[in-house]
Formats: C-alpha cells, structure tokens, sequence
C-alpha cells in the first residue's frame, strides 16, 4: 500500500493532488487543518489541509494525469491506456447480468425483481402527436357533452310528431315552457288528429289555443260587482312592482268604479317611499297609512272598516328577512281572510322564481300578479308558474302609465302571447277600458315626473 500526505489550500485542490498522484483508486485516510510557518507549532502561518491518502498498488502502475497547462495526450495512448478498464467493465456487466438472470429464475417470487433494462426516450415529434391527440380526444368529449345538453331538432321529442305538431312543439319551447310540458300538449294535439288527415298550421294552432287555455286559472277582480269590501296585501321581492300595481289599482277603483280606497304601507325603509305615495294619494282623493308593525296594520285595517277597498304595500323581503316574512303570515292569522297577491316580474328565469315563491310561502299567498309582460317576449314562466302551483292569475303589469298599463289576467290573453297571435302587444288601455278619456289623460298629466319615475317597489 502506498500512503502519501498531501497539504493543499482546499478540498477540492488535495483530490486533484491525489488523483494526479495516487490515481482515481486513492482512498483519504484523515484529513485536518494545519498552519504551516517558520515559528514554532506553525505560530502566524498560513492555515493549510493537510490529507492523508493511499492506494493499494504501486504508484508506477498508475498513469499520472498530466497537468492542466501540459498538452494533451494523444488519442491513441488514451485508447490504449482506458482499454483495460472498458475490458473489466464489460466482463464485469455480463458477470453481473448472468448473476441476476440465474437468480430471478431459481427464486421468482423475490422481492427485488431484476432493475429493467433501459428504455430509450421517446422522440419530441412522438410526444407532441400524442399530445395533439388527447386533445382532440377532449374536445371530441367536450362537444359530446354540449349536444347532450342542447339537444338539436332530430334528437328532440319533436322529431316524433308530424311536422306541424313537432313546429308547435319547438314555438312552445321558444316561449319558455318545460319540454315536459310542451310534450304533453303535443301529444294532446296528437290525439286530436288521425294520422292519415292532412292538417293545416292554422288548425292545429287554434287546437294548441284551447288546450292552452284550460289549465289556465283566474282569480278575477279585487271587487266583483256584489262585493262591497276586501282587503289585499301584495308582496313579492324588492323591485318586482308592487307599489306601483296598487297605485294603478287604486287610481282605477277610485276614478272609474267609484269605490273609496285606502292604501297601508309597510314600505318606510326606502328614501321617498311614502312621500311619493302620499302625493298619488293627494291626486287620487284616497287615503292613506303608514304603519311599522303587522300590529299598526290590523290597526288601520280596523279604522277604516267603511272603505271598500283596503290595499296593503309591503317592502321587498330578502333570504336573511324569514322572521318578517313571519309577521306577515301571521298578519292573515291575526285579523281575518286577507287577499295575498304574490307580485313577480315576468322576465325572471323560471328557477328564481321558484325560488322566490318558496321564500315567500310563510304568506301563503292565493294569487300571482305579474309585472313587466311589456319587457320580455317568452311567456311561459306565467303558464307554467301557474300550472305548477295551481295558483289562480290577477293581473299583468304591462308598462309603467297609470292607471292604463294593467290588465286583469285572462287565460285568451296569455294563450295568444304564447302563440304569438297578438299583432301589436298591450295596445289595450285595459283596466281604463271603460274610463273615459279626459280622466286619463288628467291623471297621467298631474304627475309626469313620478310616472316616468315609477314607484317600483
């Protein structure tokens, strides 16, 4: 064994030594930190590593590796150097490989399996046409999914009927209904005609008509002609149109049927709210009363037992309002039978105002009143919010004049706008159909500002 002491400045200096010297098979025995000076003990010297190594052949066996700055060796006395080493190494390799193969077959259920021979990496063109192909995989999947969702005329219940019924079908379903729904009155349709006859769009419309119009329920007016006293509450969401509903009813009973009215307002919280009421009220020669609580309101209910209509406005509840909404159910429950009116905005989507209802429900309410027909053009969420709930139909709020733009709900009126007969919608003066001229124009003029303003609660 050759042993050797080396001294450098750094680790990495001492191994370039001792390969120079000793060769890559050198072994560090110790290593520690010296000074090296001309004092005693090494006193003020430079601090220095000092390495101990050693090899176990004889140095002169070894080819020293030349130095950095001499020129390098020749190619073939390196090959001629390195060839004893790729021998050893490739004897060494088959030696190995023989040892795992004897093994693996003498015991296969070891628990180290042989280490797999090396696979070679795939080429970048491969990996990026595999790539390319999971995409298209995705969206192939993608635009699967997008059809499944909006299924075209082919994969629909329509293509199951004769070609008029199946355009029936698609125009119901362009209005808003249910593809439940407008199955079931397709089939009705169906059973109406023989297949053989040849039928014509304009009869199989007046058929859709009349089915259109019997699962459609009305409530009628507030007063029928032998009643002399009612009161309503209209409630519903912040900004469906409460108040100015009760404003149009008002100004109607008031000025054509002669009736004496009075309004009751819960509404206190919005700015100008009551302020704007009161000046409806001054024009209109109604009364009116504000009230804070469901106590206030049983209160006033009971003052003004003459009148012959009682109309109450209610502020627009929210999901975090439920023990108000409460109080208003048990308004029904305190005083006596009074007539609540679910007031929603006709261009809302179907599930919110499904959602709406349900919040709504501690009201119990007996009628819907929608407003804004004016503002959509698909009107089936009212056929089918009224079929779903089999609650009877008021009125339609169809534009912001007073009293003019109301109309008491009629199952003809709704089933022409599902079918789209009317030439010019909401052309009817409605509820001022009988009210002369001048005393709309009177009224509508006494206040341009809060008309075109709206009270829109």
């Amino acid at each position: 064994m050759n042993i050797k002491l080396f001294h450098a400045e750094t680790m990495h200096d001492a191994i370039r030594a001792i390969k120079a010297e000793l060769g890559p098979d050198a072994v560090i025995l110790s290593s520690k930190r010296v000074r090296q000076g001309s004092l005693p003990f090494g006193l003020f010297g430079r601090p220095l590593l000092e390495v101990t190594a050693a090899v176990d052949r004889e140095a002169k066996e070894f080819v020293p590796i030349p130095p950095p700055n001499k020129p390098a060796i020749r190619r073939d006395e390196v090959q001629a150097a390195t060839a004893p080493i790729q021998e050893s190494s490739a004897a060494f390799q088959d030696t190995l490989n023989a040892v795992l193969s004897t093994s693996g077959a003498a015991r296969p259920r070891a628990s180290h399996a042989a280490m797999p021979a090396p696979v070679a990496a795939p080429p970048l063109r491969s990996l990026a046409s595999e790539h390319l192909h999971r995409l298209k995989k995705e969206l192939h999947d993608l635009r699967q999914r997008l059809n499944s969702s909006f299924p075209n005329d082919a994969s629909t219940p329509s293509a199951g009927f004769p070609a008029p019924i199946a355009r029936a079908y698609r125009q119901l379903i362009a209005q808003g209904l249910r593809s439940s729904s407008a199955d079931s009155l397709c089939r009705a349709l169906c059973r109406q005609f023989t297949p053989e006859s040849v039928v014509a769009d304009s009869e199989i419309q007046d058929m859709l008509h009349r089915l259109l119009v019997e699962p459609i329920r009305v409530s009628g007016p507030l007063l029928n002609p032998g009643d002399d006293y009612n009161v309503a509450m209209f409630v519903g969401p912040s900004g469906a149109g409460k108040t100015t509903a009760i404003v149009k009813l008002a100004a109607y009973y008031s000025l054509e049927e002669h009736k004496s009215v009075v309004l009751i307002t819960l509404d206190s919280c919005r700015m100008a709210a009551v302020e704007h009421l009161r000046m409806y009220t001054n024009v209109l020669g109604v009364g009116l009363e504000t009230a804070q609580t469901t106590a206030d309101v049983i209160d006033c209910i009971r003052r003004h037992r003459g009148a012959n209509l009682i109309l109450i406005d209610t502020p627009g509840y929210g999901a975090d309002d439920a023990a108000r909404l409460a109080d208003l159910g048990e308004l029904k429950d305190s005083y006596g039978p009074i007539e609540t009116h679910m007031v929603l905005p006709s261009n809302t989507r179907m599930e919110d105002l499904l959602r709406t209802l349900a919040r709504y429900d501690v009201c119990a309410p007996s009628r819907l009143l929608f407003t804004r027909l004016d503002e959509t053009q698909e009107y089936g969420n009212l056929f089918e919010l009224a079929y779903q709930t089999t609650l009877p139909l008021s009125y339609w709020g169809t534009g912001q004049r007073v009293p003019a733009d109301l109309e008491l709900a009629q199952p003809e009126r709704l089933a022409d706008l599902l079918l789209d007969r009317a030439s010019s919608r909401f052309t009817s003066p409605g509820l001022s159909l009988s009210m002369g001229r001048n005393s709309v124009v009177s009224l509508a003029g006494t206040m341009p500002q809060l008309a075109k303003e709206g009270v829109s609660a």
